[in-house]
């Protein structure tokens, strides 16, 4: 769960009068209206919800603890998997007793609660969602997240249920709500043209739509006056940006940060990027990690199954040695690059060699870390027309497997770090104890150690003095920097 704070576009003031007057109306003195948003999915989705937050904190409105408390609720929506379909309308089913409370919020001049419904789920269901739950009063789809400030107009008009999927995109940023005060997402696209035959991203976040390089590099330059040290960049498929006019594709913008950052004291140190495809990761790119001082030393690759058959079926255009040929070229060029990927155990037709497969290169390409799942069914994607006869219990059994063939692989890496000295990004409290700070290396290593508040938002020197499962514990070696 996401609770946020900002401000709108400049060129949404016209609108920002009425609509505050609107949401504000009520008995003098009233304290504002506040809101909750719940968060499913990707980090895009989390800086969606950083611009509905940051829109809503411009309209007057204040984060509420609970949607209990809160005069508007927001569900971002994530719908890659079935699972979290399943979880949004069980959310929706438990907020429907907030309806209850509408007559005791107009007896107090106050309006009754607005629920909406966001993101990739909303893009896809539109009116379905509010014809299946009559609590929703509004649903927005991905690229129409500027809409939402006319949205609450209408709705304090009383011009009833709203839904718009419409294409709005707007890349502008300016006015997200970042909680996160070390570490910020800057979107570089939306949309993926792959049609992954197990993939709904393109019926929900559209074909690709690249932002200009110029705008880019001018948040990122921004983010950094304000203090942010880490930059994570983000696109369903980033290594396929392209800006025509500047005559630049990915591996020139990278460059190009790392250019305009390079030699800048206090500001960004690294910049990350989610989420490469493999078919699109270029010698350029991999030369460029390891030349770009900024760029961290981390790449999230999803090679979602070791077996050439299944990489066929699921559209992927590359092969397993394809594939196992980038890490090689990877590691040579980038030393002490961390590597993550994407899983999916149980797809359509899977054979036991199949599964083999995919064991045998996750022990050949030894990741630092996974994310791994059962093939679930979506639809509008190519894959419903394979007929899925793999027993449930054998998915599970897989995927436990799976998982089970990565913890010894991590912890066997991770206790290669002990007694190494790394340099920490250090951006909060650890998650046991407010004792330790947490933080990461430029490889994406989770490291924790004793220290305070003062540190976050530094660069720390730290000896690794013990691995842990999924993260290291060391002891700080030098001053913060």
């Amino acid at each position: 769960m996401l609770n946020y704070t900002t401000a709108m576009p400049e060129n949404n003031v016209g609108i920002m009068s009425t609509c505050e007057r609107a949401l504000q109306s009520g008995p003098s003195g009233r304290a504002p209206e506040t809101y909750w948003i719940r968060t499913y999915g990707c980090q895009m989705n989390v800086h969606d919800s950083e611009i509905y937050a940051g829109q809503m904190r411009r309209l007057g409105l204040v984060p509420a603890s609970s949607p209990a408390d809160a005069d508007i609720v927001l569900l971002n929506t994530c719908s890659v998997r079935e699972r979290a379909e399943d979880k949004l309308f069980s959310e929706l089913g438990r907020l429907r007793g907030l309806r209850d409370l509408d007559a005791e919020r107009a007896r107090a001049g106050k309006q009754p609660v607005r629920i909406g419904v966001t993101g990739c789920i909303a893009q896809q269901r539109g009116e379905e969602i509010i014809g299946r739950e009559g609590a929703v009063d509004f649903v927005l789809g991905t690229r129409a997240i500027r809409a939402l400030p006319a949205v609450l107009e209408a709705l304090a008009r009383g011009d009833g249920d709203q839904v718009i999927t419409e294409d709005f995109i707007d890349f502008d940023a300016s006015d997200a709500d970042r909680t996160d005060r070390v570490r910020a997402f800057v979107t570089i696209m939306e949309g993926c043209n792959n049609y992954c035959s197990f993939c709904i991203v393109p019926s929900t976040r559209g074909l690709e739509v690249y932002r200009r390089a110029d705008d880019i590099v001018d948040e990122v330059r921004g983010l950094s006056m304000r203090g942010y040290r880490e930059v994570t960049l983000l696109g369903q498929n980033v290594n396929s940006w392209v800006d025509e006019t500047a005559v630049l594709d990915f591996p020139g913008l990278l460059r190009r940060l790392d250019d305009a950052l390079t030699g800048k004291k206090g500001g960004v140190e690294r910049i990350r990027f989610l989420t490469s495809h493999p078919k699109d990761l270029s010698p350029a790119l991999i030369e460029e990690m390891g030349s770009c001082p900024k760029i961290a030393k981390h790449l999230h690759l999803p090679v979602q199954t070791g077996s050439d058959r299944i990489l066929r079926q699921m559209n992927r255009h590359y092969t397993r040695n394809g594939y196992l040929g980038l890490v090689e070229r990877l590691r040579e060029t980038v030393p002490g690059v961390g590597l993550s990927t994407d899983l999916i155990v149980g797809f359509p037709g899977e054979t036991e060699e199949d599964f083999e497969a995919t064991l045998e290169l996750v022990r050949e390409a030894s990741y630092d870390s996974f994310y791994s799942f059962e093939y679930s069914p979506r639809p509008d994607t190519a894959a419903l027309m394979y007929e899925d006869t793999l027993a449930p219990e054998i998915k599970r059994q897989r995927l436990v497997e799976l998982q089970e063939l990565q913890r010894g692989i991590q912890s066997r890496k991770n206790r290669e770090w002990e007694g190494r000295t790394v340099e920490v990004l250090v951006d909060g409290f650890s998650r046991k104890t407010e004792d330790d700070v947490s933080g990461r290396t430029s490889s994406n290593q989770i490291v924790n150690f004793a220290g305070d508040r003062a540190l976050i938002g530094s660069l720390v020197d730290v000896e690794i003095t013990r691995a842990c499962g999924h993260s290291l514990y060391g002891t700080v070696c030098g001053a913060p920097r």
